[in-house]
């Protein structure tokens, strides 16, 4: 039987680092794929999380054991990557150029090899288009389209109004439109 999130920080908290290393092991994957969506880079993505959990680790005498571990690791890690993100425009780094999609494997008879290049080429611009957003908004349409969140999640994570958070949605479409206008994507 998996052992909840409660009792894992439980553990960590008597002194056993051992709740940790699961809590890590449980969310990792979640954490890396948010933190790349944010920061379109696989390397900063993984320090990004790393710095997350690490965060986490430091902070979690002051989680509220009645919330949502993962929505609490969710805005540490936006967070980090709002600071990365500051850090990464000091220095004028600009690395647009992986592809997400690349890391994925097609089982054989699949679609033809025109629609995996089309799609390719979709996704590549599509994430393109995400990461040339101002941070707030890549966020938002990060945790909406790609973590699966509902809005109500998403303003209690930034402590911001359903409303503003709808309408930064809004904003981050429209603005996706306008980049991506003449361009085939399946979203």
């Amino acid at each position: 039987m998996e052992r909840t999130d409660a009792e894992l920080i439980r553990q960590c908290l008597n002194g056993d680092n051992l709740g940790f290393d699961g809590l890590v092991r449980r969310y990792q994957k979640p954490i890396t794929g948010f933190c790349y969506r944010i920061l379109g880079n696989t390397d900063l993505a993984a320090d990004a999380a790393q710095e997350a959990f690490v965060k986490a680790y430091y902070a979690l005498e002051s989680f509220k054991m009645d919330a949502p571990f993962l929505s609490w690791l969710f805005r540490i890690a936006s967070n980090t990557c709002i600071d990365m993100t500051r850090k990464q425009a000091r220095r004028r780094v600009d690395s647009l150029d992986e592809n997400p999609e690349s890391a994925q494997r097609l089982p054989s008879g699949e679609p033809s090899p025109e629609c995996v290049a089309i799609k390719s080429e979709s996704g590549r611009l599509l994430q393109k288009a995400i990461l040339s957003l101002p941070v707030g908004y890549r966020t938002l349409v990060v945790l909406f389209h790609y973590q699966g969140m509902k809005i109500r999640e998403i303003a209690e994570l930034l402590n911001k109004p359903e409303g503003t958070v709808k309408h930064g949605l809004h904003a981050a479409r429209e603005m996706l439109r306008r980049k991506l206008q003449g361009v085939i994507i399946e979203i």
